[in-house]
């Protein structure tokens, strides 16, 4: 995802959760049975390196390890994604308003077949000619496909198309509150701390708005640390912590992900609403 690391700031990290953790098993082409099971809190630190480059993993008891793909992790061998520990995945379902990406169908059976806990994520495109964040979401809703049993959808949010922070915070809202409206789900934010201080000026809105799931791409550090306001004292709950990890079945680079404490249980979709825009 982000290309290059942002300058963050210096904060105290907070905001490990601890929650109840699931059970994904097949029932079908994309249907769940849910298998709850409970997990203290845990501290988190990357064990092996905490660089960009990292081929670490995740230190702490109940901690999870995921990943997140696109096409550009080509074919992937799921079996042994789940052989080397990988617990849940984010995968691109679509970017702008144009493009869904080609893998996102395969990559959805092959990581719910393996019992891996699943969801998509949009590649924002806050430029024009990408169309509105009303139009991105509707796209988005259309070709994710979501199920009762995945994990909520997310929005990546990583670039400006050169708008003032007040505009891309609205844009962002008008996405994240259209997927909601369409759905009934509230979805995930992925981003990192840089860009949230320099192109969103660090608000509390999103947050404020009820969007308290963060996914924070933080890299090079033992321990991440989430904006605004500690994203209104809720703290992250996903962690990108490498944009170059390696696991078997993956072939080269893949990011690699973190889910401490885990509330995968109230982070799964129980219901949809009937998506027609």
């Amino acid at each position: 995802m982000f290309s290059t690391v942002h300058a963050a700031r210096t904060l105290l990290a907070s905001g490990l959760i601890a929650a109840t953790l699931v059970l994904l098993t097949v029932t079908g082409t994309f249907g769940f049975t849910l298998v709850p099971s409970q997990q203290p809190q845990q501290q988190v630190s990357v064990s092996g390196g905490a660089d960009s480059t990292s081929t670490g993993s995740i230190d702490g008891a109940g901690a999870k390890e995921g990943i997140d793909v696109s096409h550009w992790q080509g074919a992937i061998n799921w079996p042994k994604v789940k052989a080397a520990g990988i617990d849940f995945v984010f995968a691109k379902a679509t970017d702008g308003n144009k493009l869904v990406d080609w893998w996102y169908r395969r990559n959805a059976i092959g990581a719910v077949q393996q019992g891996i806990h699943f969801t998509a994520y949009h590649y924002a495109r806050p430029i024009h000619w990408w169309g509105s964040a009303i139009r991105q979401a509707k796209f988005f809703v259309a070709h994710a496909n979501l199920q009762v049993g995945m994990l909520r959808p997310a929005l990546d949010i990583e670039l400006t198309g050169n708008l003032h922070p007040h505009r891309l915070i609205q844009w962002t809202l008008a996405w994240l509150k259209t997927v909601q409206r369409l759905t009934g789900v509230t979805p995930i934010l992925y981003t990192s701390p840089g860009f949230w201080y320099d192109a969103m000026d660090d608000t509390t809105a999103i947050v404020d708005a009820g969007y308290t799931v963060l996914w924070i791409a933080h890299w090079g550090v033992a321990t991440p640390v989430a904006p605004a306001d500690q994203w209104g004292s809720n703290g992250w709950t996903f962690w990108q912590w490498t944009a170059c990890g390696h696991v078997s079945g993956v072939a080269g680079c893949v990011d690699r992900d973190a889910l401490v404490g885990a509330k995968l249980k109230a982070l799964t979709i129980t219901s949809l609403l009937d998506p027609t825009p």
